[in-house]
């Protein structure tokens, strides 16, 4: 029987850096399913993890794609999700870079092709994003996973021997479709303008970002009347009243102590060199 899934799209990076904006619009594509985080496939029906861990962060537990759905051995994973889902174009969001490494070894013997996105954002933005999550963390703790996280990407980055990009969020959010022709290039898709739309189309995504899930929940609360996802109250103000229009997010430029945009200048000023947005 022919294979279902021809290609599989792994966005890359660290956290907070505007993957499940750019899976969602990928997703909107009529030959993609974004899958979000699906690592956390392996949490799926596992009641020891967290509900948010193991569930459709739009649908909850009665999900159509994961509610029912059992990994097996064979075939792989992202096959799996092409039959399930009827699509031949996966994207994968998860950031582990073993992970990644891992699923390409699986993928080696069959006929899909891999592609990697490389997605950055400015350091800064980062660790401001992740100091709002986790604000009794120590933010030197925060600067040194982030610059072992940028540096494993990195490495992966030059080893990967398959087509691939480096895309900037900040580009991503004041360009979209010329960013989006661009990914759709490397993935030799037909570039569809509606792709842009990303909240008025079906997802159910694994994982990623509350807050710009709570955007399509909310554009399509007719359909999706209970949705998973909430927003906490850190970021109620900003997505409360947003609309579902990509733009650029740098409350980093604000809200940033700049005693901490000292210590991450002194700590990973060298490996934020070529993603620093400053204007």
């Amino acid at each position: 029987m022919a294979r279902q899934n021809q290609k599989v799209c792994f966005i890359a990076g660290t956290g907070h850096s505007g993957s499940t904006l750019l899976g969602l619009i990928l997703g909107s594509h009529s030959q993609v399913f974004y899958a979000g985080e699906a690592a956390k496939t392996r949490f799926l029906q596992n009641e020891t993890k967290k509900l948010a861990k193991r569930v459709c962060k739009i649908c909850g537990e009665h999900c159509p794609v994961w509610e029912d759905f059992q990994i097996s051995q064979t075939p792989d994973l992202y096959e799996q999700i092409s039959i399930k889902v009827n699509q031949p174009v996966v994207v994968d969001s998860t950031k582990n870079v073993d992970w990644i490494r891992q699923q390409l070894i699986s993928l080696k013997s069959t006929s899909t092709e891999p592609f990697l996105i490389f997605l950055q954002r400015d350091g800064r933005a980062v660790i401001n994003s992740r100091i709002r999550k986790y604000p009794t963390q120590s933010p030197h703790a925060l600067i040194a996973d982030w610059q072992t996280q940028i540096q494993k990407t990195n490495q992966l980055f030059e080893e990967f021997s398959y087509a691939k990009m480096k895309v900037r969020y900040e580009q991503l959010a004041t360009d979209p479709t010329e960013v989006m022709q661009q990914i759709c290039n490397l993935l030799d898709l037909e570039y569809q303008p509606e792709m842009l739309n990303y909240a008025n189309h079906e997802h159910h995504v694994l994982g990623g970002n509350d807050g710009t899930q709570f955007l399509v929940a909310q554009a399509q609360r007719d359909r999706i009347q209970t949705p998973f996802v909430q927003l906490s109250e850190r970021n109620r103000y900003y997505y409360e009243n947003h609309s579902s229009h990509i733009t650029l997010d740098l409350r980093w430029q604000h809200e940033l102590d700049p005693a901490i945009a000292q210590l991450f200048e002194d700590m990973a000023g060298q490996d934020n060199q070529e993603l620093q947005w400053d204007t």
